[in-house]
């Protein structure tokens, strides 16, 4: 599917035993039609009555639009499976059973992969901002990320993790705290120790905040000061200020299993707390205590709880505005939820799992189907749902899957509508919306225009009308476009009411063909009205333009023909006449005498005679099926007329004075039984007339009237065709004739040219004339030779030509000819091996050497000066006390921070006795690559050696790279495939 595509899928259309397809279903489903599906075991009345009450409800529009994210996912998880999903404000994590994290942009396109655990992630956790990615795995292990200094921090538990969360102060506090439990039941809480004496990676130390004995912990959130965990007991609140658990909401009666199913919590804001288990949904409201209610030593929140029941399991559970959206997990058999022997359990084959809308009172707002990959092999626990608070942006993640939710905007809604034909409702959509900036993809004109086709299609003409003042309004070539339309459809009488005369003002051609509408279809008219009550020429103009479009409209063809004999153009209205196919039309070119009109419509004229002809054998056809009703009597036959006898054709040869024969010839030479017709007919009247055409007409007789072809050349003395003996010509003629043996024979026998008798037959593509080439040829060593050298273009076998050449012929150059039959064979063969091997030759030299390129390192000597100043740089580093930076290009050339940056505002230097050493490098790095204009090497970026006028322009130049090969500020690579330049410290 593509990206961005919508596919509609009713929840009341889908079987059980579908197919599994790639489309999200995008189709809310409303709570009638939820109960379909279980009105098994009802009588028939009753099923009938729940149809009618279906049919009777309005389809409601969905409150979200999916998207599947194709784009690399796919690739990525077609070898691999994804466990779960954490969504920041830039960018998607994706935790996998294989151990791995991908780091995704919002379109599902790969960017990194954090590769460290050894079985399967079970949460991430983002820190707020966005610079450091947290992971909890099957392997015991936490494992904190760096993501722009590829710091990695582990932490080994040594027992199964399923939770984990960072402090929301991770990134300003030096403690840089998060908590994480799993199958030990312990919750802890991980700190750095405030004061270390080794620095940045100090040892961190672990607090226990909920000891082992209530079940594993399997769910954490931490917000603010409030840490949410659930183990299998039910859920804690924690307080991390006062150090204290303010609450604890025990597990639902009578619900699953603690093991059975994963706890989703989900923090609204800061003291709202959502919960998801198994069949219920719990809301928690943290408050605080009345100053008087305070005890000492008690908390001083408490804690309310909402709870209901749903009829599926919660997989994932989020804020949507006042409302909650849940993915929901349905199996086909749900009485078994609430049995806790696990003997009793049996695996139900899985629905489509869904995503709902529920307020606060547990009324389903929405249900949305999706349909996933493999849906029906997954449990609940399979399925992950995170969100982008601030653009409501809610991702569903399955092993093999990842969908994007988000709701529908003012261009869905009216997409919603127009794709269910509610143009109505559309339009006054989008011109109420016009108020606050109106639609980003639809135009009110456009729209308007959409529904004026919608009315007219479905044939509402009068309605198309009414609407068009409301929906054209003023703008002229609208209302020309749209009753010319009307016009075109022959519902012109409909809008002609509603033609604006004066705002807008109309070109005077739609007025004039409101005047003449009536000859779309009643020609008589414009014949019974006098030709000065209106302009002739406009309404010819008006007229033409309509036909333009319906060139086979014969009634505005006989408008025109009159028209045009109205104006005085006799040799205008000719062509229509002509068209029309009226017989009074040669009666009216000898009238006006329009031979010269005529010239340039010679096929017309050879048309109109096809259709006299073809009615004249009809006429004749019945006249003789009358007369031989009684097949008793004897057959009568009538003299069939001739083409040769047509009226066109005898106009044109009575007249070649004014119509020259080679004119007419040149505009046949595309129609030849025309020609034919027409040359024929010439040749009839005067044997002489046409001589230079002869030869032409000797093709024509041998393609259409081949008995006749004899009887001309015994009339004929202009053709010289035999007299100069042109054997090309007459295998021509033969092979036109259909005699293709006999031409054969006269290019071997006459011509000798075995090149010629192998094109010949390439070009009659004949198997049978490839057999008597190949048994003329066997005798003959010349033709043997020609057939070996052009084996490559011909259809005969070169192994049975071979066998079939007469043992003890003698044929010179056999040998040789045998020989470069082989070679070319063998020459095409070592052309294809030799070009494979020198393509994965050039790929594995050209991965060497760009592999060798991005590996080499640069070599510093004691020597090593700087390029402006010439002061050494390791010696000075080394007696010097200070803090000095260097930076080094991989050209070898060396310059002090201070040389090279002597215009810019240079960075404070890194503490030497700071005890977070480290850091102040990485610090110190990034504000030079936050630089307006990173460095570049002067001395290679300059023939001329000008370094201090080249520091003062201001062109791009190369970005400081960091710590991290081929990392560049702004996340792009501008090095070419080289390694970057390394700043050292000294």
């Amino acid at each position: 599917m593509d990206k961005g595509e919508e596919i509609i899928q009713p929840t009341h259309d889908l079987e059980e035993n579908d197919s599994v397809n790639d489309n999200v279903a995008d189709e809310t489903r409303n709570s009638s039609e939820l109960g379909t599906d279980d009105s098994e075991g009802k009588d028939d009345n009753s099923g009938e009555e729940t149809t009618t009450e279906e049919e009777s409800i309005e389809e409601e529009e969905p409150k979200l639009k999916y998207q599947r994210l194709d784009a690399d996912v796919s690739e990525l998880l077609k070898k691999d499976a994804a466990s779960t999903i954490s969504v920041s404000d830039r960018f998607i994590v994706l935790g996998t059973h294989n151990g791995d994290i991908l780091i995704l942009d919002f379109d599902g396109n790969f960017n990194k992969r954090l590769t460290s655990h050894t079985a399967a992630v079970t949460d991430i956790a983002i820190e707020v901002t966005e610079e450091f990615v947290a992971s909890a795995s099957q392997d015991g292990k936490v494992i904190i990320h760096g993501l722009f200094n590829d710091t990695k921090q582990v932490f080994n538990y040594r027992r199964p993790l399923k939770c984990i969360s960072l402090d929301p102060d991770f990134h300003r506090k030096d403690t840089q705290r998060f908590v994480c439990g799993g199958m030990s039941g312990v919750l802890y809480l991980n700190e750095k120790a405030l004061v270390t004496p080794v620095g940045w990676f100090g040892h961190k130390q672990d607090t226990t905040l909920q000891h082992s004995g209530e079940g594993a912990i399997s769910a954490v959130r931490w917000k603010g000061s409030l840490i949410a965990y659930a183990n299998d007991e039910g859920v804690k609140i924690y307080n991390i200020e006062s150090q204290q658990r303010i609450t604890y909401i025990k597990r639902p009666p009578n619900s699953p299993r603690a093991d059975l199913y994963r706890c989703n919590l989900t923090w609204r804001n800061e003291t709202t707390l959502l919960i998801g288990w198994a069949n219920f949904i719990q809301t928690a409201f943290v408050k605080e205590y009345a100053k008087h209610e305070i005890q000492p030593g008690r908390p001083t929140q408490h804690v309310e709880v909402s709870m209901f029941q749903t009829e599926f399991i919660v997989c994932g559970i989020a804020p949507f505005n006042d409302m909650i959206l849940v993915l929901a997990y349905l199996t086909e058999i749900m009485q078994d939820i609430g049995i806790d022997d696990s003997s009793q359990y049996k695996r139900s084959r899985a629905k489509r799992p869904e995503l709902r809308i529920i307020d606060a009172y547990n009324e389903e707002i929405s249900t949305d189907v999706l349909t996933l990959h493999s849906f029906q092999n997954y449990q609940a626990n399979d399925y992950s749902l995170d969100y982008f608070p601030s653009e409501d942006m809610f991702y569903v993640v399955s092993p093999k899957d990842l969908v994007l939710a988000k709701p529908r905007d003012l261009d869905d809604h009216i997409g919603w509508l127009l794709d269910r034909s509610r143009y109505e409702e559309a339009l006054l959509s989008l011109q109420e919306a016009q108020a606050w900036g109106g639609s980003k993809k639809f135009d009110l004109t456009d729209l308007g225009e959409r529904y004026l086709a919608y009315l007219i299609g479905e044939e509402e003409f009068a309605n198309a009308a009414e609407n068009c003042n409301r929906i054209l309004k003023n703008n002229a070539n609208l209302w020309e476009k749209w009753v010319f339309t009307f016009a075109n459809l022959k519902h012109l009488h409909e809008i002609s009411p509603y033609i604006p005369y004066t705002d807008p003002k109309l070109s005077s051609t739609v007025y004039e063909m409101v005047l003449a509408h009536f000859l779309n279809y009643d020609h008589k008219t414009i014949m019974s009205w006098p030709s000065d009550i209106y302009d002739i020429q406009s309404v010819i103009v008006l007229v033409e333009g309509i036909f333009e479009k319906e060139q086979d409209n014969k009634i505005l063809m006989e408008c025109l023909a009159e028209l045009y004999a109205y104006n005085r153009q006799p040799d205008k209205a000719l062509d229509y006449n002509l068209r029309l196919l009226r017989p009074n039309v040669f009666d009216l070119i000898r009238e006006y005498n329009l031979f010269s009109a005529v010239q340039d419509k010679v096929f017309l004229l050879m048309e109109f005679d096809q259709h006299l002809f073809e009615e004249a054998m009809k006429v004749q056809d019945e006249e003789i099926a009358k007369l031989n009703q009684d097949p008793s009597k004897t057959s009568v036959k009538i003299k069939r007329k001739k083409r040769t006898e047509m009226p066109a054709v005898q106009l044109l040869i009575e007249n070649t004075d004014d119509v020259k024969i080679a004119h007419v010839v040149r505009q046949l030479e595309n129609k030849r039984n025309f020609m034919h017709i027409y040359l024929d007919a010439l040749f009839i009247k005067d044997h002489h007339a046409g001589y230079e055409f002869h030869d032409l007409q000797i093709e024509l007789y041998a393609e259409f009237d081949y008995p006749r072809l004899k009887d001309f050349l015994k009339s004929s003395n202009y053709y010289t065709l035999e007299k100069r003996d042109l054997v090309p010509e007459m295998v021509f003629i033969l092979g036109r004739m259909g005699n293709n043996k006999e031409a054969l024979m006269l290019i071997i026998e006459r011509l000798h040219d075995v090149q010629q008798a192998i094109d010949f037959a390439k070009e009659q593509d004949d198997d049978i004339l490839w057999e008597d080439l190949l048994k003329y040829s066997l005798d003959k060593p010349r033709f043997i030779i020609g057939l070996l050298e052009n084996l490559g273009g011909t259809n005969i076998d070169p192994i049975g030509l071979i066998k079939r050449i007469p043992n003890r012929l003698k044929i010179p150059g056999l040998k040789e000819a045998l020989i470069k039959v082989l070679q070319d064979f063998n020459l095409q063969a070592s052309l294809r091996e030799g070009c494979q091997k020198i393509l994965v030759s050039d790929s594995v030299s050209m991965a060497d050497q760009l592999n060798k390129a991005q590996k080499r390192g640069i070599k510093c000597e004691d020597d090593l000066t700087c390029s402006i100043c010439s002061i050494p740089i390791i010696k000075e580093a080394i007696s010097s006390d200070s803090v000095s930076t260097t930076i080094v290009f991989f050209c070898s050339h060396a310059f002090h921070e201070a040389c090279l940056l002597s215009n810019e505002t240079l960075p404070n230097p890194p503490d030497s006795n700071s005890r977070m050493l480290v850091g102040s490098k990485v610090r110190h790095n990034i504000v030079l690559n936050s630089l307006n204009n990173p460095p570049k090497c002067p001395i290679c970026n300059d023939a001329e050696h000008t370094h201090g006028e080249k520091q003062k322009e201001k062109t791009p130049s190369r970005q400081i790279r960091g710590f991290v090969r081929g990392h560049a500020h702004h996340g792009s690579r501008d090095d070419d495939g080289m390694p970057p330049m390394v700043p050292l410290r000294l």
